[in-house]
């Protein structure tokens, strides 16, 4: 086994002496910048007074004297009148604000940037800690961490920097690339490959057998599901997930695809690339899905289908069937979406447009009987 060298228990004076404490590192005093920094840092045109401090960023009713705020739209420009923040970072310069503006090309990028300076700091894992169970023959990079009461099988690679929680429990050949992150009783069973630069969120599954059963002498079977599954670099799954391993070959996450809370993606289903999956999206078995799709929340697919690069299925649309690439789908039986949009908001009126027909329909009725009575 090839690790870090495991960790030690030390005493609280030991720990003190050299500012860290038992198993993990002090986290670093909080980040204080003047505000030409960090328009500096984030490319930035400085408008206004440099010399502040800013210590944080926040909304623009949040915002205190030593944080910077954010404006994502021009229309929320009237609100910046009763902000406490000691700058604004802008799309565009705002007429009549009297503190320092940070106007960038794209708000969301600098928006990321500086929240990612003004992180909280959290005390990180070292090492491998006294409870966690490796297997001899583990391959565990020396730069690498592993938490609490984990376990790593035999013949499993973790790569430099990643670290794997606490509870965390890894399968036999299974391999995790670099600067990955396994949250608290993550769950990867044999014979699966993360690459690169994942995260996985607390108690996510993945590679736990599909739903896949033959009805045999009188009771459901389970049908052996011998695969595995791959996530490409990048990936990113939230907590209270499962990526279901195939029953052949891999279940397959594209590069970049980030999964949210509460989602199941079922045996040898074939996820593209940089897509999207909302809370309680559900994939059925050996669905095909192309690159950059988006399902919003609680949407799904159903089996065997594919579905093309750049779809959109709304909230709560199940996809029944292929879906052409670009296509967008909203409703429980998917119609085009602009239609459904519009039937929508003739749903809303209905009860209006239902008094208007009785009325009309008196209206009609009167006539014709007046009608009647001429003749």
């Amino acid at each position: 086994m090839k690790c870090l060298q495991p960790w030690t228990r030390r005493s609280k004076q030991e720990c003190a002496a050299d500012d860290k404490d038992n198993f993990m590192t002090q986290p670093s005093r909080q980040l204080k910048l003047t505000t030409a920094e960090l328009a500096g840092r984030i490319g930035a045109e400085l408008i206004g007074d440099g010399a502040g401090v800013i210590c944080g960023i926040n909304t623009i009713q949040d915002a205190g004297p030593d944080e910077v705020c954010f404006l994502s739209s021009s229309k929320f420009a009237k609100r910046l009148e009763e902000t406490k923040a000691a700058a604004v970072m802008t799309g565009a310069k705002v007429d009549g604000f009297d503190r320092p503006q940070l106007v960038v090309d794209n708000v969301d990028r600098a928006l990321i940037a500086i929240m990612q300076m003004f992180a909280p700091p959290l005390k990180s894992f070292e090492g491998i800690h006294p409870t966690a169970v490796v297997e001899p023959d583990a391959q565990v990079d020396a730069t690498a961490a592993v938490g609490p009461n984990a376990y790593i099988g035999h013949s499993v690679t973790i790569g430099a920097g990643t670290v794997i929680g606490p509870g965390c429990s890894v399968g036999e050949n299974s391999t995790i690339g670099a600067g990955c992150r396994l949250d608290s009783n993550v769950v990867v069973y044999h014979n699966c490959q993360i690459g690169n630069g994942c995260v996985i969120h607390a108690n996510t599954t993945i590679g736990s057998t599909g739903f896949g059963y033959s009805f045999i002498d009188g009771r459901h079977q389970l049908i052996p599901h011998n695969g595995g599954v791959i996530l490409e670099d990048g990936v990113e799954i939230g907590a209270n997930s499962c990526v279901d391993r195939a029953k052949f070959g891999n279940t397959v996450v594209g590069a970049g695809t980030k999964i949210d809370n509460l989602v199941q993606v079922a045996h040898n289903v074939q996820i593209g690339k940089c897509c999207l999956l909302a809370g309680q999206t559900g994939i059925a078995g050996s669905t095909e899905i192309g690159n950059g799709v988006i399902f919003a929340g609680a949407a799904g697919a159903v089996d065997n289908i594919k579905i093309g690069d750049g779809a959109i299925m709304g909230k709560q649309t199940a996809a029944t069937r292929d879906v052409p690439p670009g296509q967008k789908l909203l409703g429980a039986i998917p119609q085009e979406m602009t239609h459904e949009m519009r039937c929508m908001s003739v749903y809303q009126r209905l009860p209006e447009m239902s008094r208007e027909l009785k009325k009309l329909t008196k209206k009609v009725n009167a006539l014709e009987a007046a009608k009647d009575d001429t003749i």
